[in-house]
């Protein structure tokens, strides 16, 4: 049993990346990330990069994001940020949604970098289809829509826009839930 004290400690991310497959050479070029605390979304507390993926970043990926080669030319490397990354987490659990996607390339540098941690991990999709069983679609903008939350214009596609409406969806899909939370996946290496 855990006593809950409502100091409960979540970091929200996101991950902008040059495309799907973090195992095939796709990279991350963006990395953002907000601390709640309890019910309280700590916009102070953030972490925000973008990313130099040593590599060009296809059509498709700036389609999607908006962040173009030149944008990240001179940006720190994974090697620099990573690490910054995983002592802003600290001992918090991670959210994100669609985890699975985030999460592949979490682990792909954890690997490549020689480091072991377990995170655990609340999927806000996996929150959404337990609110919403009878909705077949369970994408952020549809979360959103139904939760009535904006996204700010341009800010979709863009880590810390999807940051800050993923932790917001997050409480509220939470407090939806009550007691009858689906469980924290656990990513270890």
């Amino acid at each position: 049993m855990q006593l809950s004290l409502g100091l409960d400690e979540y970091v929200v991310f996101d991950l902008e990346t040059t495309g799907l497959s973090p195992w095939g050479g796709d990279e991350i070029i963006e990395i953002g990330a907000v601390k709640i605390f309890g019910n309280e979304i700590d916009e102070e507390n953030i972490f925000h990069t973008l990313v130099n993926p040593k590599r060009l970043i296809g059509e498709d990926a700036t389609r999607i994001n908006g962040i173009t080669n030149e944008m990240v030319a001179t940006a720190p490397t994974i090697e620099d940020v990573f690490p910054k990354f995983l002592d802003f987490v600290g001992p918090a659990w991670l959210v994100a949604q669609n985890a699975k996607f985030d999460m592949s390339f979490v682990m792909k540098y954890l690997v490549q970098f020689k480091m072991s941690r377990q995170l655990e991990v609340y999927d806000t999709m996996l929150f959404s289809r337990r609110c919403f069983p009878t909705e077949s679609r369970h994408n952020l903008d549809m979360i959103c829509q139904r939760l009535g939350l904006n996204v700010e214009k341009g800010q979709r596609h863009r880590s810390m826009g999807d940051v800050k409406v993923t932790a917001k969806a997050f409480i509220l899909l939470r407090d939806k839930l009550g007691e009858g939370l689906p469980s924290r996946e656990k990513w270890t290496v």
